[in-house]
């Protein structure tokens, strides 16, 4: 193997110095001097590739890279190894490979050394200085064929169990996968961790809480041999435990509350998806519906609103709402970013590299890149009606007060109906039957438009406008009768208008600004008068254009229609009084359409009718059957039903019953209005194309819908692959990634690092499993026993590899020093979240409420502004939600929570398998000065004070307070060493603040003082419970 050394090296020890190249076979013959003879490019798959595979993968290839030296892999050889390159294509004098296969160097040796292997022939080397020399061809598909052999893409099989010796230390079968790798390197495993390490330990990791005081005296006199495990599994119960994982998941969903770019327009509805995913790892929904809820729950059959609600996991992209962007182009980004999140979350495959070209590296071609695009091709946003599970609790409770309240009213209408309409209807038979009468059609003598409109008179006596629809137009028509009490005018709909009318406006709607009703005597010469319109009925009007509006006198309003687009509707216009001239009477209805600030709302189709009776006008008169059924002297049962259907609508009392019971009905509890981000698939798919190096514009073939070749195939029920057909292949037991990947980032949050240390590449370029059999143990027990994470929880919690102490053992910084054989326990700082929740936690200002929408809690003045539109209007919080959990704080994209960037939480812009950790003085900084901690130091203080009562005696008293704040604040007790410390530091600040009230009073705050101790004692355990808080223990899972 080739060890590229930075120096000369003397060959008179090379065991020394040098690492086998590789065994090296001779697996050619034939000529290169006859190729380079004849011309012939030499085929690396053919001529090159072999000799490699024979002799150098071994050493130099997927499982060993000796020297940094890797040549199974076109890119990584041309990078080279540790001391430069080792082919520099087309130049055969650079590039140390061909000087030690040679020899050419007496310092370097000859490649293989000595006794390690057969030199290359003479052949040999000619041919690959020649394929050098020729420019190192290479192609992808050598390097594909290669990568598929990978292990993360080999069936997933559960193994055996490996013997071990150190039996009483087995407690899951973790620890013996664990224990048989340290036997064999001779290590022994760290002790077991003391109790009150392991439960806060323990809470840190499931809830991303403190145990309380009480819990962990309780946990520590436990005497019980399952104490450890009852104390996991109540852990597992709290509420709590689906916020501190679902802030993990929410990392991978690349979860925020705006839309980033330069608007980043606030998502009201984003965090309904948020508390999905925490009541669903509640209520360990198995991880197989989990997956399938959140890549296609909105086709699932009959999908619910929780499904639908899943779905939006694929609205947490990026969506950009800035003026002039190219909505395609917008769809595409889209419509990648959740390719490619897919592929870092269930397959733990970097697919995006290969958007542009194949993959470098992994079996991922260019083609097969937007295959898998196409699954998310066809997906369209929507949101919609996700009432909570209180909302929808109260709207049923009322609900079902008003139907009882309603069933009540129509029990009165009917009975009125059945006992004593009938009687009223022969009343008005009797009486008032002669007050009827029907609408008639205009004889319409002349008609006529201000501008270039024609008037076509169709077969049922309506007009149809038509010609040019100019911006406002004044229809004139006239008519003539023998009196006249009022103008009925029906707005028709007709195909042949835009959206069917009755308008001409491109929405089919109309804007009738004003209604004139002229009368003279007939056959005279007189002018005609205009005549008052005492009231205006419609049966529907636009929202703010009534009927009413039409008689105004306003042509800034008027009447309209939308959204009752392409249907018939009336208005009627009653005189205030009729009129009747001997010989008859001219009328002229004037239809002015001269609204100022519309384009073209004009009438498209219209009648128009008049009357001639001195009652109260209706829309539509009185019924010919009507008429007929009065007029005959014994009438049938239908007649007898018809005449009461008419009368209803005559009956006072009736009437009145009626609109109680509409009224009522009118005060129905609305249904909830809380939505949800979700999304729909297109009825007919898009058409997928490649991208000519990842430019949607530079569309290449057209590719089918499809999984990924190297691993086994999507299978679906229907005639085409679907996006649901993907979601079932990805938790079935034919992808062997998906198990792997999911256990392993499960892995990573309780030991800091992942069996495969890079979560998101299980790729050829990712690291190799440090324990390959526990992975494919743990994959297979966790995909096999219901997909449930809160077993695969247990089986890591009540193991022994997780309850080791932490401590740093000098013998292992050599031996293993970042410690993957997992000889101890793995300390760490928590995540940013995790930092604010257990400093509220502590001061017992935390509120314990779970889920809801996101609140923004005090930051700093002005740090809004920073958001590239000033879209962000940051209105603090008051009362509870000021102290909410970390992971419900607003998240801006373009000015994320200035505490949470602090500490390292992620811009949610990308999917995110592991947070990157850093160390700045500017943390330290902002858990001293962040207004939020050092309202928790204040409370803290004061919970100090009032939950330990005072005995009597001032020193036993300040023990029991330390003893209670450490208990409450790191979960143990404290030691003689740090009694005596914080003991003195209390004193000194009681000595100082005892002689300065006002300092007393700012170190307090403006919360209220406790009774059970003075100004300057309240301050001073203010300060104590500040230098707690500020400690690394209180912010580092031991």
């Amino acid at each position: 193997m080739f060890e590229f050394m930075r120096k000369p090296i003397s060959l008179k020890n090379p065991s020394l110095y040098l690492i086998p190249v590789c065994v090296w076979l001779t697996v050619l013959t034939g000529s290169i001097r006859g190729q380079e003879e004849q011309g012939q490019k030499i085929d690396f798959a053919k001529n090159i590739q072999p000799i490699l595979r024979a002799s150098c993968y071994s050493c130099h290839g997927q499982d060993a890279q000796e020297g940094g030296l890797r040549l199974d892999n076109r890119a990584r050889a041309l990078v080279g190894g540790d001391n430069g390159k080792a082919i520099v294509p087309g130049d055969v004098d650079k590039g140390l490979l061909l000087t030690l296969i040679k020899g050419a160097d007496e310092d370097l040796g000859r490649m293989p050394p000595e006794g390690e292997g057969t030199p290359l022939t003479e052949n040999q080397i000619a041919l690959i200085e020649n394929w050098i020399a020729q420019g190192a061809s290479w192609p992808d598909s050598a390097d594909i064929a290669i990568a598929s052999n990978h292990w993360s893409f080999q069936t997933l099989e559960q193994p055996e169990l490996p013997p071990v010796k150190q039996q009483d230390w087995i407690k899951t079968p973790i620890d013996q996968f664990v224990l048989a790798r340290l036997e064999k390197k001779g290590i022994t495993p760290s002790a077991r961790a003391s109790r009150s390490t392991l439960i806060r330990r323990v809470y840190l990791d499931l809830l991303g809480l403190l145990p309380s005081a009480q819990e962990v005296e309780e946990y520590l006199n436990d005497q019980r041999i399952d104490a450890y495990q009852q104390m996991v599994d109540r852990a597992l119960k709290s509420p709590h435990y689906g916020e501190r994982w679902g802030r993990h998941w929410l990392d991978l969903a690349r979860y925020a509350d705006s839309d980033g770019y330069e608007k980043d327009r606030a998502r009201p509805h984003a965090w309904r998806y948020r508390d999905w995913v925490i009541n669903s790892l509640n209520a360990d929904m198995p991880f197989d519906q989990f997956t399938i809820a959140q890549i296609a729950g909105d086709m699932l059959p009959e999908a619910s609103v929780s499904d639908r609600v899943a779905s939006g996991f694929h609205r947490n992209t990026l969506h950009n709402t800035e003026g002039g962007t190219d909505r395609e182009e917008d769809r595409v980004k889209k419509t990648v970013d959740r390719t490619n999140t897919f592929g870092t979350v269930w397959l733990g495959l970097t697919v995006g590299c290969a958007q542009c070209h194949s993959h470098k590296y992994d079996p991922i071609s260019h083609r097969e890149y937007y295959q898998l695009y196409s699954f998310f091709n066809s997906i369209n946003e929507q949101d919609v009606s996700a009432p909570t599970l209180a909302e929808s609790a109260s709207y049923e409770a009322q609900k079902k007060q008003h139907d009882q309240a309603h069933e009540k009213l129509v029990a009165a209408r009917v009975k009125y109906e059945a006992e004593q309409l009938p009687a009223a209807l022969e009343k008005w038979l009797e009486v008032d039957a002669n007050l009827v009468y029907q609408w008639r059609p205009m004889d319409v003598t002349a008609i006529q438009g201000k501008h270039a409109a024609t008037f076509k008179t169709l077969e049922d006596g309506s007009i149809l406008v038509e010609g040019e629809n100019v911006r406002s137009d004044i229809y004139t028509i006239d008519g003539r009768a023998q009196k006249l009490t009022g103008i009925r005018l029906e707005v028709l709909p007709d195909d042949r208008l835009p959206q069917k009318g009755p308008g001409r406006a491109e929405n089919g709607n109309f804007v009738l600004t004003d209604v004139k009703i002229l009368a003279r005597k007939a056959d005279s010469e007189d002018e005609f008068q205009p005549l008052n319109i005492g009231s205006a009925l419609a049966d529907f009007s636009q929202s703010n254009w009534e009927i009413a509006k039409a008689i105004n006198e306003d042509l800034a309003d008027g009447w309209a229609v939308s959204p009752e687009i392409g249907k018939r509707h009336v208005a009627v216009f009653q005189l205030e009084e009729p009129i009747a001239l001997e010989g008859g009477v001219e009328f002229r209805v004037i239809l002015n359409q001269q609204y100022e600030t519309g384009t073209t709302h004009n009438l498209g189709r219209f009648r128009l009718s008049h009357a001639d009776f001195d009652g109260v006008l209706a829309l539509e008169g009185t019924p010919a059957e009507v008429l007929e059924a009065i007029q005959v002297e014994t009438r049938n049962e239908q007649q007898t039903n018809t005449l009461l259907s008419y009368y209803k609508q005559l009956d006072e009392a009736y009437q009145q019953l009626v609109s109680a019971e509409k009224e009522h009905a009118d005060k129905a509890p609305a249904t909830p209005g809380t939505k949800a981000q979700s999304v729909v698939e297109l009825a007919t798919p898009r058409e997928a194309h490649i991208h000519l190096r990842g430019n949607f514009l530079t569309k290449g073939e057209k590719v089918e819908t499809k999984g990924l070749d190297v691993l086994p195939g999507v299978a679906t029920k229907g005639d085409s692959l679907t996006r649901l057909d993907l979601a079932h292949w990805t938790v079935s037991p034919d992808n062997p990634l998906t198990a792997r990947v999911t256990v392993n980032r499960v892995w990573q949050r309780y030991f800091g690092r992942g069996i495969v240390e890079t979560s998101d590449d299980f790729g050829v370029q990712g690291a190799e499993p440090t324990h390959p059999l526990l992975l494919d143990w743990l994959a297979v027990d966790f995909r096999d026993n219901g997909w449930s994470l809160k077993k695969l929880h247990r089986i890591i919690l009540n193991s022994s590899v997780y309850q080791q102490a932490s401590a740093h053992r000098k013998e292992l910084a050599e031996t293993d020093p970042e410690n993957e054989l997992l000889a101890r326990q793995y300390r760490s700082r928590v995540e940013a979240e995790i930092i604010r929740d257990l400093a509220l936690d502590a001061s017992g200002l935390f509120v314990e409420t779970v889920g809801g929408p996101s609140v923004r809690p005090p930051q700093p003045a002005e740090y809004s502004a920073l958001t590239y539109a000033n879209s962000a209007k940051w209105q603090t919080s008051e009362g509870d939600n000021r102290y909410r959990r970390g992971m419900y704080t607003f998240f801006q994209r373009t000015s994320p929570y200035p505490m949470l960037m602090t500490f390292d939480a992620p811009d949610s812009n990308v999917c995110i398998a592991k947070r990157s950790r850093s160390n700045t003085p500017l943390q330290a900084l902002t858990i001293w000065n962040d207004v939020v901690f050092t309202e928790c130091a204040q409370n803290l203080g004061r919970r100090i004070v009032t939950e330990v009562e005072a005995s009597g005696k001032v020193e036993n008293d300040i023990q029991r307070r330390i003893y209670h704040a450490f208990l409450t604040c790191l979960a143990r007790r404290p030691t003689r060493h740090e009694m005596t410390i914080v003991s003195k530091f209390y004193q000194t600040q009681l000595e100082q603040l005892s002689k300065d009230d006002q300092g007393a009073k700012e170190v307090l705050g403006e919360s209220p003082m406790p009774e059970a101790a003075s100004l300057a004692e309240t301050a001073s355990w203010v300060a104590v419970a500040r230098a707690l808080l500020n400690t690394d223990e209180f912010i580092t899972k031991e």
